[in-house]
């Protein structure tokens, strides 16, 4: 997704032919693939269809390819992997070397954040004394979540405040493996309203597109007990911006707590922008948690390679796949 070549410990090609026959041609094991690999087999006779199979140990992959050797005798194919989340582990920057120019408001913000927990898995307590020895795999999880979103939302801008959607951030107050939560400046709630009031006149064509006022509620568990829960709610929105074949959300809740407004951002990534599609991935995260954050890792470096120059990605995300 990087746009470079991938290594994999094992790969498996098998050729086919399916037509006129259905048999096996070929079975090749790679051991210590560096990223390319050719196979040689003896020219047929007649005009064959053959099929092309690739299986990865760390990626997966589409494959299947079809050709007639014949007519293409030297075929070459070319497949963009995505990785298998539970065949990596992430290796992250310490919090003091992460690069100033991308990271000091990241770093502004978990100096701050003396209080978080996490939805599912022991709490993190203060985020900057905490933040890299952080060991619990679901600490470690809503770690990457939460470089994953900072990054997306320093790269992505409010339309309104011609500012990135981060620098509204003020503290984080929970983690997940898919989402965060945090207190935010009330001028990002006011800008999602006026984006919302405005799908289909001036944001309309942008991405941005909300759900039904009924899904709200699938928020409410997301925010952390010290705000008093749904009885202190007093209003909630959401809107959605298109992100690759996902999307960016940023539900927001206006929130009186001993007579204090409060305004939560709930932020994170949808698998799926097509309804069908993201209502199978709401059933599959009851199971599993949740989106991976490498899964959101790879919609990211993809989005990064997509905007460089030479479709290699640039973004640091304050850690890499190992």
């Amino acid at each position: 997704m990087e746009g470079v070549d991938a290594l994999d410990p094992q790969v498996t090609v098998d050729i086919n032919e399916t037509s006129p026959l259905q048999r096996s041609l070929a079975r090749e094991v790679v051991h210590h693939f560096d990223g390319k690999v050719t196979i040689s087999l003896p020219s047929p006779d007649g005009f064959p269809v053959w099929q092309v199979n690739v299986s990865f140990s760390r990626y997966d992959a589409v494959s299947g390819f079809f050709f007639q050797p014949r007519g293409n005798s030297s075929p070459t194919f070319k497949m963009q992997l995505t990785r298998f989340p539970g065949e990596w582990k992430p290796q992250f920057t310490p919090l003091q070397t992460l690069p100033v120019a991308r990271f000091q408001p990241f770093k502004d913000i978990v100096v701050v954040s003396d209080n978080v927990d996490l939805k599912s898995g022991p709490a993190v307590g203060d985020l900057n004394a905490s933040y890299d020895t952080l060991v619990d795999p679901s600490q470690i999880l809503g770690k990457m979540a939460l470089l994953n979103l900072f990054s997306v939302l320093t790269d992505e801008q409010d339309p309104i405040g011609k500012v990135p959607w981060f620098s509204y951030v003020r503290k984080i107050v929970r983690l997940d493996q898919e989402r965060f939560i945090a207190e935010v400046d009330a001028t990002l709630f006011e800008n999602v309203q006026t984006i919302l009031s405005g799908l289909n006149t001036t944001f309309q064509g942008q991405g941005f597109f909300t759900e039904p006022d009924s899904a709200l509620a699938l928020h409410l568990p997301n925010i952390p007990p010290q705000y008093g829960g749904s009885q202190n709610i007093r209003k909630m929105i959401t809107v959605k911006k298109d992100y690759e074949q996902g999307n960016l959300q940023l539900t927001l809740a206006f929130i009186v707590v001993a007579c204090q407004a409060v305004h939560l951002l709930d932020c994170d990534m949808d698998e799926h922008k097509n309804l069908l599609l993201h209502g199978l991935d709401v059933l599959k995260h009851l199971v599993n948690g949740g989106t991976s954050p490498i899964t959101m890792h790879e919609y990211i470096v993809k989005d990064s390679a997509q905007n460089s120059a030479d479709g290699i990605a640039t973004v640091d995300l304050g850690y890499l796949l190992v």
